[in-house]
């Protein structure tokens, strides 16, 4: 089997979603990465995100194993299954905002299981159209099932490339470290969704070619969180898609630094949990752009996202 018969691809869906009680329709879209590792199976990693069904906004990662038909081209028929852990931003007590607005939400995490049927037609130059068909089973929750539409890529990456990078870090070749500038916005997982500014400084070192590790701080302005800075510590794991387009996830600690005077004073912790998507497309040897997107979990109902993007230096 040839190279680009195992070459990673991604893809964009999006759809409308029903659930069961039934708490009316909304969207639905994913993101997803997905890894042949075989003639009929791949292994796949997907954000996705269940719209805003009444009383419950849910998202969350899932990971799939893929039986599929074929690798394409042409028609190709797939199953799929796997373990989603969800956030649902869902109702609770009362919280009294600065402004003195009154919104009762809680931030509930928890497991449950995506099973997905998928049928796929892939071109002659990488480019595929997906019709999926998602169902996802949470026990003594809102079960929901999604029709979703969309479009992927299946890349083909040369390793013989000016920047890859060795397995090993003491003949890797640099550049394998990078400085980031980035700015973005901090959201809060509530019904409104209020958001601020955020700025951050990123340091990422190159532990092999397939992980990385960073330190990220992050300053939000006029946040409507409990904390006004913090910084993340992280482990990546990434993969090359072509030689200056790269892909990843991260998972580690959100350390808060500074709260904000609207902090709750029964906030259990100062830190949290914080996972994450990244892409970054390199402009040159060492100029790159990045955008990540975090997910800050926490045990007071205080999660967030951080999304963010910029310009970095190899060095």
């Amino acid at each position: 089997m040839g190279s680009a018969a195992r070459a990673g691809e991604l893809d964009l869906s999006g759809g409308e979603e029903q659930s069961t009680p039934d708490t009316g329709h909304t969207y639905s879209w994913g993101v997803e990465y997905r890894q042949p590792i075989g003639d009929h199976l791949a292994a796949s990693l997907m954000w996705l995100n269940e719209g805003h069904l009444v009383d419950h906004h849910r998202d969350g990662q899932a990971a799939q194993l893929w039986w599929r038909s074929q690798n394409g081209p042409g028609l190709v028929f797939e199953l799929g299954v796997g373990p989603y852990h969800y956030y649902d931003t869902t109702n609770a007590q009362t919280v009294v905002t600065s402004a003195g607005e009154q919104i009762a939400f809680e931030n509930a995490h928890g497991w449950g299981v995506l099973a997905s049927a998928a049928m796929d037609w892939y071109f002659n130059h990488g480019w595929f159209a997906l019709l999926r068909l998602n169902d996802i089973e949470a026990a003594g929750e809102v079960r929901s099932t999604a029709l979703t539409m969309g479009v992927g890529y299946r890349f083909s990456y040369d390793p013989v490339s000016r920047f890859h990078w060795s397995d090993s870090w003491f003949i890797a070749t640099p550049p394998r470290s990078e400085v980031d500038a980035m700015v973005g916005r901090a959201i809060l997982n509530s019904f409104r969704s209020e958001a601020a500014a955020a700025e951050a400084l990123s340091v990422r070192t190159k532990i092999s070619e397939h992980f990385a590790a960073s330190l990220t701080y992050t300053e939000a302005q006029n946040v409507p969180l409990d904390w006004h800075s913090g910084t993340a510590v992280q482990l990546w794991a990434e993969t090359p898609l072509t030689r200056s387009f790269s892909a990843g996830a991260g998972i580690g600690a959100f350390i808060i630094s500074d709260r904000s005077h609207d902090a709750a004073t029964s906030s259990a912790s100062s830190v949290a949990g914080i996972v994450g998507l990244t892409l970054a497309y390199a402009m040159s040897s060492r100029w790159d752009v990045r955008a990540i997107w975090n997910r800050v979990t926490t045990r007071d109902d205080d999660d967030s996202d951080i999304v963010l993007v910029g310009v970095g230096y190899r060095f």
